[in-house]
């Protein structure tokens, strides 16, 4: 038999389903139809997708950390063997298309940067698709006679298999602003049919569209959190209120003269990743300048895109955080514009906005930030940025002039170097060495010294 034939099929399908916004441009820009500056990828029919190649680089990627010689098996490389996966693009039902938008802060004064706003399209998580992945199993893959070469048995391909469905059921990132909290999918109805094609009910199976007499059932294994990664997720309440700004109203809203309410997704609020990014990011920088350290150190953990630089993926991840709305209540807000100069109002300058206020007292909002692969200083640098968002020196959204977006924390988890910590009131340890935390803060101040 040829090495190259085909001697059995794996075929894994589920429901993609979207867990975060998911931003894959396509690469047009603003045009006279569509005026923002980045638009979602869609098909010939108008239906956003995700290519197939996306998820297949992300896979591969994911594979080499995991299993590296079964990479050039399973995704073929340049100069010996050709790929023995297949995936589809997957067509994204009922994909809602919302708009962000954003604006580079100067990270000296806070201050949004000229020209530098920018708006684009995302599509809305809840959406789904259908995902279908083949995988081709040839001669040189496995042995034809009996799956048992020493080259790539069977069992290693269920291997392989196993860990590319516990991946896909936990969760992957897609797409552009995954460090900001966006592209996070997760597969549900997971199956893995396995056609052998010694066996002629596999082979009728195939031909038939029917599943296989053979499934390949995961493990109950899960992926295993790195210990090198700095994790916190934080419990929070808002002081007063916050508004992260929409200026898309409704028609009822218009008819009200409210110009902004505060950011949906779905039918929660949401604070975008992009602003708690931004938000500690600039509050690092100011930790920093307090420090007498280079700011430009930074790069290495919180990335750059610059023009003038290298690009350096950020390692500093965070999550969009939604709030239930039943937690909080929208109020209309009216307030004159001021005359900077007097300081009295400008006439005939009235508007509403609709900040959201906290109901009660209890915990309103999650942030969940990590680093990946951290250091010590790294880590260090984290414990500062969640106290200062725990005593409310940072704030969330917009209209901070007028004390909005303060938070007080409630409670938080750590994880780091295979220790948990965990955090009570006023930030009291309340599990874990409380002087491990204190010689990963003090190790800020030695920053790059590995």
């Amino acid at each position: 038999m040829n090495k190259a034939s085909i001697i059995g099929k794996i075929l894994i399908t589920g429901e993609l389903v979207l867990a975060s916004p998911l931003l894959i441009g396509d690469g047009e820009g603003e045009t006279s139809e569509n005026k923002k500056d980045i638009h979602v990828l869609k098909n010939q029919k108008e239906i956003p997708f995700i290519p197939g190649t996306s998820l297949c680089g992300v896979l591969r990627e994911y594979m080499t950390g995991i299993e590296p010689k079964a990479v050039a098996k399973l995704f073929g490389d340049a100069k010996n063997s050709q790929s023995a996966i297949q995936i589809d693009d997957i067509e994204l039902k009922d994909g809602e298309v919302t708009s962000r938008d954003g604006v580079s802060i100067d990270g000296l004064t806070g201050t949004g940067i000229d020209g530098a706003k920018y708006d684009y399209e995302a599509i809305d998580r809840g959406a789904s698709g259908n995902l279908r992945i083949l995988i081709n199993l040839r001669g040189d893959n496995v042995d034809a006679e009996n799956f048992d070469a020493a080259n790539y048995t069977l069992e290693k391909v269920k291997n392989t298999v196993d860990e590319l469905i516990v991946r896909l059921q936990h969760g992957i990132r897609l797409g552009a602003l995954t460090a900001k909290g966006f592209g996070l999918t997760q597969v549900k109805n997971l199956t893995a049919d396995f056609y052998d094609f010694r066996n002629k009910a596999d082979v009728a199976a195939w031909l038939t569209d029917k599943p296989a007499t053979r499934q390949l059932k995961p493990s109950a294994k899960t992926i295993s959190e790195n210990p090198a990664d700095f994790i916190v997720d934080a419990q929070f309440k808002f002081n007063s209120s916050f508004i992260v700004r929409n200026y898309q109203v409704s028609a009822e809203d218009k008819r009200n003269k409210i110009s902004a309410v505060s950011l949906r997704s779905q039918n929660d609020f949401v604070i975008p990743g992009t602003s708690l990014k931004g938000i500690f990011r600039h509050q690092a920088e100011k930790i920093f300048r307090t420090l007498k350290l280079d700011v430009t150190k930074l790069e290495k953990l919180m990335g750059t895109s610059k023009d003038s630089c290298e690009k350096i993926k950020s390692r500093f991840i965070v999550a969009e955080s939604y709030i239930a709305p039943d937690k909080v209540a929208e109020i209309n807000h009216t307030r004159n514009k001021i005359d900077r100069f007097t300081g009295g109002t400008l006439q005939g300058t009235l508007f509403t906005t609709k900040p959201v206020y906290q109901k009660d007292s209890s915990p309103t909002v999650t942030i969940h930030f990590e680093i990946r692969n951290a250091k010590d200083f790294e880590a260090g640098l984290a414990l500062f940025l969640l106290r200062d968002m725990w005593k409310g020196n940072v704030a969330i959204g917009g209209e901070k002039s007028i004390g909005r977006g303060t938070v007080s924390g409630i409670s938080a988890e750590i994880k780091f170097q295979g220790e948990t910590y965990k955090l009570g009131d006023g930030g009291k340890v309340t599990e874990g060495d409380a002087d491990e935390l204190s010689k990963l803060a003090a190790a800020v101040k030695n920053w790059g010294d590995d």
